[in-house]
């Protein structure tokens, strides 16, 4: 048997080696696209499940979806939403997203829990304008802003900001204090609101040269937006005068119609002529 020299012996090991590397590309591929054909694991919500619910496994169940109809965030094991706090609702069918829930030991903080859309801003109440500390994290209020003769010339009442989140009040979210956080008593304290970028500059407005007040609105969410105009005190009390009725001439005739012509002045003589 010849035997190879050592340019063979490398030739060899090149062919081998290149065979090998083409047999690994073929086996990952065809992994790779049955991967893509069955998808690939997502956590998503047996029936509706609504605001504020803790998850439990039962809630849940695993699918496999498309990679390219993955959401971002997707959580992909049933253990890592068991436990966590629904912020919003979820149908049924959803895929279970980070975003959408509250995560004991999730390192995204309080911005975390800010809708994409909004911005947070936080505003100072007592127990009379913030509804007798009722109000809570997760509840949705309307805000009220009453400015006084000083500012626009007159007193005027308007609610102009409706349906807005509570993401927290003092430092208590829907999640808890944060850690360390010292509970006082206090008959003042700051509710933080989740609004649009435009809301937030009027809110800040009404709260520097007004007065503000929340309207605590009902547990289940709603859209609906009522239709209000401003408020001025002479629109409780009604400050105009009703005009007065005809008073019936004395002795209870009735008064005698105005002749209808034109009055035509002569000197000391009055004259009126008839027009047809």
């Amino acid at each position: 048997m010849a035997k190879l020299s050592p340019k063979g012996l490398v030739a060899v090991a090149l062919v081998f080696s290149l065979a090998a590397a083409v047999l690994v590309y073929s086996y990952l591929k065809g992994l790779a696209d049955q991967t893509v054909r069955q998808g690939l694991p997502v956590v998503v919500a047996k029936a509706d499940i609504p605001p504020k619910t803790k998850m439990t496994a039962d809630m849940l169940q695993v699918v496999n979806v498309p990679p390219e109809y993955i959401q971002p965030g997707a959580v992909q094991e049933v253990g890592k939403a068991v436990g966590a706090v629904v912020r919003d609702k979820i149908v049924a069918g959803e895929q279970i997203t980070q975003r959408r829930l509250f995560i004991a030991g999730q390192s995204s903080g309080f911005t975390g829990i800010i809708p994409p859309d909004k911005r947070a801003v936080s505003v100072a109440v007592t127990e009379v304008t913030g509804v007798a500390g009722l109000v809570r994290p997760g509840d949705y209020v309307d805000v009220i802003v009453t400015f006084d003769t000083n500012i626009i010339g007159e007193h005027l009442s308007q609610i102009f900001l409706q349906n807005v989140r509570v993401l927290a009040v003092n430092r208590e979210t829907e999640t808890g204090a944060p850690e360390g956080a010292k509970k006082e008593a206090s008959s003042k304290m700051t509710v933080t609101l989740a609004v649009s970028p435009d809301e937030a500059a009027r809110l800040t407005v009404a709260e520097e040269k007004g007065k503000i007040r929340l309207v605590l609105r009902p547990y289940l969410p709603s859209d609906v937006m009522v239709v209000t105009n401003a408020l001025k005190p002479r629109d409780i009390v009604n400050a105009s005068a009703p005009p007065a009725a005809p008073q019936a001439a004395t002795g209870g005739a009735a008064p005698a119609p105005s002749p209808k012509g034109i009055q035509v002045i002569r000197g000391t003589k009055t004259e009126m002529i008839p027009v047809n």
